[in-house]
């Protein structure tokens, strides 16, 4: 017996079709063109092949049979996962199937064999890949993409690298300032995030394209104290310069130099280690959405690594992460009575990144990290080097502590969608490695958002290296704070953090000259910043006066970088 086997709809060859009969075998070729022998009048012959129904003949006088097989169809409908509604696709299968509209956004796909995958895209929707499994019909769901582009406000300039952060996935902008999201994001709203911006976000009801202009923005804030941000004489006098001068910043402790933290905190081992016991700032949510109504931008402060209450209380609360006493091994002391937590132990890490994130879904801004380094300034009865830690304390193992313990805290605060800064000795603008603390400014600079050298010439007590001696270098702001921004520059290219000091407010030290620091001084530092192309400053005056002058009035032209950037300025 011999013939032919076809697709009953294309009359096509069917390839590698098997007839059987009860005692011979063949497959059909290139051309659909079988042969078997011997068969006998009467026997039935079974035809079958990978993508088609089965048939059967039965033997006749007629030895020359062609056979029509009827192509398995899979019927694909494809839907919008989030409506339900019919989505207009293209469809493609792998192993040459045939796909052909069935209305309604149904598709056929024939002859259907098996191990063949589906790839299906439509205009807005996320393609994807679907096996076949031997079903007759399946229903698809597309999920839509949500894509936009990311611009500076002022300039329509892309933003690459700004970070757009939805359910708590980061997803970063390209070259061109593009980015899309997987899916839609559950929460109905997303941040955006670059530093030397504000903080954007984006409201999904504005549709899948979502589109955004940054505004930029350079910081120009003060300091108040974990007791001065409850002096209400206090805050009212930096309300008030906020509302008349430049300023539009302020930085307010939340957890302070001992280890209190202002506000109620959620964070279980605050309450363990006495941590809760003073507040400052029982109402922390009123006081931030008044300053928002302002448009202050507001940054936590965080002491991290000085930390009294968890040095001494912390073994007792299951935590003993204090920093030993070789001599005594008791808790090591600082010059200043204090107790110090080892950068080493992760769970200290673990406690300031669950503060900081607290204090980031509160609603501040910006959280930043202070005595973000190891122990210097031991008590009289003390020794830096009788500082014991979980492990050997080199260079190496201090600085990937550091690094480690930021990156983890940049991630976390992101996702609530916060900055992270951290304060760094004035001197580390100068030195190269970590100064025996840690801070190597060029190590840290790629986990953090701000960079914020204490560049206050008082505590240039070396000089400025190769330019001046100590204590001319007092009587010159301006050069301490140019020169240091520059090297600092040097140290940090290519990191992408901006650079934003602190300054000083307050008079050399009695001890040492006593030199005044008042409104000339002030406006030199500032000078300093827009020359050296900073972005943005903060003020320390121990004392939350501020009472000097030297900020400009309000909305008086500037010449910082942010000016400079856009061709205003000088």
């Amino acid at each position: 017996m011999s013939g032919r086997v076809v697709d009953a709809n294309t009359g096509s060859p069917v390839v590698g079709a098997e007839v059987v009969a009860p005692t011979a075998w063949s497959s059909s070729d290139a051309s659909g063109l079988f042969r078997v022998a011997p068969v006998r009048l009467g026997e039935s012959v079974s035809l079958s092949a990978d993508g088609y129904l089965p048939a059967e003949l039965r033997i006749g006088v007629n030895a020359q049979v062609d056979a029509a097989l009827q192509p398995r169809r899979l019927q694909v409908w494809v839907r919008d996962a989030e409506t339900g509604q019919p989505v207009s696709a293209d469809v493609r299968a792998s192993d040459n199937v045939a796909v052909r509209a069935n209305g309604q956004e149904g598709y056929v796909l024939e002859p259907i064999r098996s191990g063949a995958t589906m790839t299906i895209a439509a205009q807005g929707y996320r393609p994807i890949q679907v096996p076949y499994r031997g079903q007759d019909q399946v229903e698809v769901t597309l999920q839509p993409v949500y894509r936009g582009t990311v611009r500076d406000a002022e300039t329509g300039h892309p933003v690459q690298g700004a970070e757009v952060i939805a359910d708590g996935r980061i997803v970063p902008t390209d070259g061109q300032g593009g980015y899309e999201l997987p899916r839609r994001p559950v929460s109905g709203r997303v941040s955006v995030l670059a530093p030397g911006y504000r903080k954007g976000e984006l409201d999904l009801g504005q549709g899948r394209q979502l589109d955004l202009l940054l505004q930029p923005f350079s910081a120009r804030g003060v300091y108040l104290t974990f007791f001065g941000a409850a002096d209400p004489g206090l805050r009212g006098n930096v309300l008030h310069l906020i509302e008349t001068t430049e300023l539009n910043a302020v930085v307010i402790d939340v957890k302070g130099d001992r280890g209190w933290i202002a506000y109620p905190s959620a964070v279980a081992l605050a309450s363990k280690i006495g941590a809760n016991e003073r507040h400052t700032l029982p109402d922390v949510e009123e006081v931030l959405r008044a300053l928002k109504e302002k448009g202050v931008y507001t940054i936590a402060r965080i002491v991290v690594f000085k930390d009294d209450l968890l040095a001494l209380n912390g073994k007792d609360a299951g935590v003993d992460v204090a920093v030993r006493n070789e001599a005594t091994g008791e808790v090591w002391i600082d010059g200043e009575g204090l107790g110090w937590v080892d950068p080493l132990r992760e769970a200290t890490w673990d406690y300031n990144i669950a503060l900081a994130r607290e204090a980031a879904r509160k609603g501040f801004d910006e959280v930043q990290f202070d005595y973000i380094r190891f122990p210097t300034d031991p008590g009289s009865d003390n020794a830096v080097e009788n500082a014991v830690y979980a492990r050997p304390a080199d260079e190496q193992s201090r600085v990937d502590a550091l690094v480690e313990f930021l990156r983890r805290a940049r991630e976390e605060l992101h996702k609530a969608g916060a900055y992270l800064s951290v304060d760094t000795f004035g001197y580390t603008c100068w030195v190269e490695g970590d100064m025996g603390i840690g801070q190597d400014l060029a190590r840290l600079a790629p986990h953090v958002d701000y960079l914020s050298p204490m560049v206050y010439p008082s505590t240039y007590q070396a000089g400025l290296p190769g330019q001046l001696a100590y204590p001319a270098v007092v009587r010159e702001p301006y050069e301490v704070v140019y020169q240091s921004l520059l090297r600092a520059q040097e140290r940090v290219a290519g990191s992408g953090v901006v650079l934003r000091p602190w300054l000083q407010y307050f008079d050399d030290y009695p001890w040492a000259t006593g030199f005044a620091y008042n409104a000339p001084q002030i406006a030199a530092q500032q000078r300093a910043i827009g020359d050296a192309n900073a972005s943005g400053w903060m003020f320390w005056d121990p004392t939350n006066t501020y009472q000097r002058g030297g900020f400009r009035p309000k909305d008086e032209g500037r010449g910082d970088a942010e000016t400079r950037r856009r061709g205003e300025g000088p």
